[in-house]
């Protein structure tokens, strides 16, 4: 975790996934895998410790990920680009685009593969919700499926991430509680 925040005092650009997957490792999916001792996994569990952990670690980098995709303009003011250098450029896109922060349908297709990654995460976590102690489960659940929904509102918001700030509103986290409730 700690080198996390030293990359974010000296690194502001990420010429691939995998510099990039190791930074969420870092900040993000670190604190995922200290959860696990915190939240239990069920005695009844049938599936590995690793498996567990494993799935931990996803729901990490999955968060980390939706931070990156709903503040793509706010890091941009700072200078900074979290994301792949080298998928921005296969999709034709520059540093120069994201300062810039127009929504156009190459960014709306750059932002739709980023958010489907960011989605599979979110389902490798799944499988370890269930393995943890139920008393963890609900919360758990809930973090998972409020995330997910920030996802759904950048497309909400048309991909612009640049100006708009995706969130999930107070009405709709009332609503979630339930929902993460019975797959507790």
């Amino acid at each position: 975790m700690i080198e996390g925040m030293r990359l974010d005092l000296r690194k502001s650009r990420y010429n691939n996934f995998n510099e990039l997957y190791l930074y969420c490792y870092y900040v993000a999916g670190t604190v995922g895998l200290m959860s696990v001792p915190v939240m239990g996994i069920a005695p009844e569990s049938k599936k590995s410790v690793e498996s567990v952990y494993n799935a931990a670690l996803a729901l990490g980098i999955a968060n980390q990920l939706t931070n990156i995709r709903r503040d793509v303009g706010e890091d941009a003011r700072r200078g900074r680009i979290y994301l792949p250098q080298d998928e921005l450029a296969s999709a034709g896109l520059s540093e120069e685009d994201i300062f810039r922060g127009q929504v156009t349908d190459k960014w709306r297709s750059f932002m739709k593969d980023q958010i489907q990654r960011a989605r599979k995460f979110f389902d490798e976590a799944e499988k370890g919700v269930a393995e943890l102690k139920a008393t963890s489960r609900w919360p758990v659940w809930a973090s998972l499926l409020m995330y997910r929904q920030i996802l759904d509102a950048i497309e909400a918001n048309d991909y612009n991430n640049f100006t708009k700030r995706a969130y999930v509103g107070k009405a709709k986290k009332f609503v979630s509680l339930p929902v993460a409730y019975g797959e507790h």
